[in-house]
């Protein structure tokens, strides 16, 4: 059974996109964190409750001693989804950048790099979940949008790296579900739904249609990257 291994696939957009993916007749791996490790053990169980043995669990830093990862044969898609977002300045990015770093792009690299005859052997592709601040900043997270940035840059670079065998895109969003890790304002809320010309909110399903197009249906598209950000990407405030 053909393999499709999604980083941070434990809760929010990874954990949509799993689904999906699912949904579609493959087998997934469900890449997260050891604090994320019992929300990635119930939806491996949701999924194989709906067929047996279709998912597994990983759990695993991407880090730069990360090992190959299971079922690593049948690998025909990663989604690098795994991600880290915290407040940073000039004053404070070396606080976070080599994290962030690790997270968003090295360990993703890596794990390409471990995974690269698999997809070869299976035609296979990669997306990136990338973010429409690599070409919008804001203010406020510096060393987060840098890592960003790096990944468009690598999503780029890769595609030309394995063509013709491997398509690599990116699906950048905008504003999704509101996270409950991080107070959202309401004026914040109202300034983001003001400045987004579909006037809501994204969610997870719609990030999670636009990775399944890119990884599985676009078979003449690669170096690309994709918005689903409710037009905010190309409004001007």
């Amino acid at each position: 059974m053909k393999t499709v291994l999604i980083t941070g696939a434990a809760r929010r957009g990874g954990a949509a996109i799993a689904r999906r993916i699912h949904a579609r007749g493959l087998r997934v791996i469900l890449h997260c964190r050891a604090s994320s490790l019992t929300e990635a053990r119930q939806l491996a169980d949701a999924l194989n409750a709906l067929r047996a043995e279709s998912a597994l669990v990983w759990s695993q830093e991407l880090n730069d001693a990360i090992p190959a990862p299971p079922q690593m044969s049948s690998i025909c898609g990663i989604v690098a989804s795994a991600s880290s977002y915290a407040d940073s300045s000039l004053d404070s990015f070396e606080q976070h950048i080599e994290s962030d770093m690790q997270t968003h792009v090295l360990g993703h690299i890596r794990l390409i790099q471990l995974c690269k005859q698999a997809l070869i052997s299976n035609q296979g592709s990669v997306v990136a979940i990338t973010d429409i601040h690599v070409e919008r900043a804001s203010r406020g997270y510096l060393s987060y949008q840098i890592a960003k940035g790096a990944l468009a840059s690598a999503v780029r670079a890769l595609a030309v790296e394995l063509a013709p065998h491997v398509r690599v895109n990116a699906v950048a969003p905008g504003p999704f579900e509101w996270p409950t890790a991080t107070a959202v304002s309401e004026q914040r809320k109202a300034q983001i739904l003001q400045s987004t010309p579909l006037g809501r909110i994204g969610n997870f399903d719609e990030l999670a249609a636009a990775v399944e197009f890119l990884l599985l249906d676009a078979t003449y598209t690669t170096g690309s990257t994709l918005n689903v950000d409710g037009g905010r990407a190309s409004f001007l405030e």
